[in-house]
């Protein structure tokens, strides 16, 4: 199958460049610095997976056609430019291709839906982290568990979609299909939306807020209005209570990442925009149609636009369009 990497920043160079390691066929299509150093000098991965050295690596340009249509695309940009590159590649993907979100946050395969259609859209769970440590080399930073796969229609083909799990498992990135990707989804929504902003805002690492009892009170009330946002929507989520999923959270999910700092705080350390909108922002918007309210979610938005409006950056790219949440 070809692939094609949609936003070659460091995930997108991992899953791209294990992909061609294997022997893939694979192509980038990005910007920047780094993207002009894969393509032109080479890619060098490393980190907790090991190293690899990589030729320069097929690219695609946005004033350059591609001659043949994609079986995979691998939509990595961040969430708030998913429609903008979803209509870049709408006619790069083959009749029988699928698009995969490799995205934090909500709203991104409503998005795509419309664009391509439910059955042509996967949802990709990853908890695993990547780093760009100077243009060329991207470094796998964590891992706490496989890429999960999932289709949001019945109506997806089931053999192309088992084959890109067989195809990134061959590659060295761990892979399961999943028949309930939104619950893995919205379950990692609920980590993202407990540690990131807030140990942006305070600018520490996870461990950290797990530590203290004061912010340790502030990421159950997030998690109990996530709970209850979900619940109007009739998204199951993996643990049956929000008391449940917050001694789960501790107890197993952030000590692999205690040492984390979050990737908004380094996204305002280096004055780019923020994911908010896809995050907290999203269990906002999904709220107001059901009537309820989520103060302390809010007040972590309107902290982080604060923080987002000091370098300026705010406003650059169209905001996260609203869109009911899909239901399982």
């Amino acid at each position: 199958m070809r692939y094609l990497i949609m936003g070659a920043g460091a995930l997108g160079t991992v899953f791209g460049g294990l992909l061609q390691n294997a022997g893939h066929s694979v192509t980038f299509y990005g910007r920047g610095t780094h993207f002009d150093h894969l393509t032109n000098q080479g890619l060098t991965i490393n980190g907790i997976w090991g190293e690899f050295h990589l030729d320069p690596v097929a690219a695609l340009h946005p004033a350059l056609p591609s001659s043949e249509p994609f079986d995979i695309i691998l939509l990595c940009v961040k969430s708030f430019d998913t429609l903008s590159a979803a209509q870049a590649v709408k006619g790069l993907l083959a009749p029988h291709g699928l698009i995969v979100s490799v995205q934090n946050g909500l709203g991104n395969l409503e998005i795509l839906a419309q664009e391509f259609g439910p059955a042509r859209t996967i949802g990709a769970r990853v908890i695993f982290g990547a780093a760009i440590t100077q243009p060329g080399v991207s470094k796998v930073t964590v891992y706490a568990d496989k890429v999960l796969l999932g289709a949001i229609s019945p109506e997806a083909p089931t053999a192309t979609l088992a084959q890109v799990a067989v195809d990134l498992n061959q590659s060295g990135i761990p892979t399961a299909v999943v028949d309930n990707i939104l619950t893995h989804l919205w379950d990692k929504v609920l980590y993202n939306c407990a540690l990131n902003p807030l140990g942006a805002i305070l600018g520490v690492a996870y461990g950290a807020l797990a530590e203290n009892p004061a912010t340790r009170e502030l990421m159950l009330a997030l998690i109990q209005e996530i709970y209850q946002v979900a619940a109007a929507h009739q998204i199951p989520l993996g643990q049956p209570t929000a008391e449940k999923y917050f001694q789960h959270f501790l107890t197993n999910l952030v000590p692999p990442t205690a040492a984390h700092l979050p990737s908004m705080l380094q996204d305002l350390r280096q004055g780019r925009r923020t994911e908010i909108d896809a995050l907290n922002g999203a269990i906002c918007r999904y709220a107001a149609p059901v009537g309820l309210t989520t103060p302390y979610n809010q007040t972590i938005c309107q902290l982080m636009r604060f923080l987002e409006s000091r370098s300026s950056l705010r406003g650059q790219s169209e905001p996260c369009q609203t869109a009911t949440p899909l239901k399982s």
